[in-house]
């Protein structure tokens, strides 16, 4: 498949960047959602996180990222500690147990390991204390290199943002398997565009394909 340089990437992309453009107006407005972008390797997807970010901040939100990597999908919330370490001062205005279970998932602190979900509540409640004063996008590439602790924990975080204003744009190729639950998220198929002679796939098999890929 043809790559596109970061010059063609955003060429035909109108219907991707106007469904981000919504997501972030709607991430302004205090309205934080999660979106999947999906597609082949090549076909532009980390460019339309990009303009993701470059959106956010023009709408005067915070952005943090991460990406998966093939080197660090064995050590356990490595993924979530690149992730949230712009905002880690700010576990000190968490509960003592979240901050404890945040601290000790993320090799901070000592203690026996706690649960996915109550990792999650930390995250979510740090998350939305950092997000007091401005808007917080997470942008996260790569997804099926995530290890597999942050891939759980963010999977659930995503599905717990309606309300809070944080949103989140991930990035995956099509098909691939990954502990990040995709379930019940916004998937934006993200294909060869026309003026390539791409088309993108109908909507309800790329749900079925998507789910079918990551092991539902």
């Amino acid at each position: 498949m043809e790559r596109f340089d970061a010059h063609h990437a955003l060429i035909g992309r109108e219907p991707e960047i106007h469904r981000l453009t919504t997501a972030i107006g709607r991430l302004a407005g205090g309205a934080g959602e999660a979106l999947l972008l999906t597609g082949e390797p090549g076909v532009g997807k980390t460019s339309l996180l990009e303009q993701a970010i470059s959106l956010a901040s023009g709408a005067g939100a915070r952005v943090f990222r991460a990406a998966g990597s093939q080197f660090e999908a064995d050590i356990s919330y490595a993924t979530l500690h690149q992730l949230l370490h712009p905002c880690l001062g700010e576990l000190l205005r968490l509960s003592p147990l979240l901050a404890g279970a945040l601290n000790v998932a993320l090799g901070r602190g000592d203690g026996a390991p706690p649960e996915p979900l109550l990792v999650a509540g930390a995250v979510l409640a740090l998350l939305r204390t950092t997000a007091e004063e401005r808007p917080l996008l997470l942008v996260i590439d790569d997804l099926p290199w995530l290890d597999r602790a942050s891939a759980l924990v963010l999977g659930m975080v995503a599905r717990r943002l309606n309300g809070l204003p944080v949103g989140m744009v991930a990035a995956c190729r099509t098909g691939e398997p990954s502990s990040f639950d995709v379930g019940g998220l916004a998937v934006v198929y993200v294909g060869v565009p026309p003026e390539y002679g791409g088309n993108g796939p109908p909507e309800a098999d790329l749900t079925e394909s998507m789910l079918s890929g990551l092991g539902h």
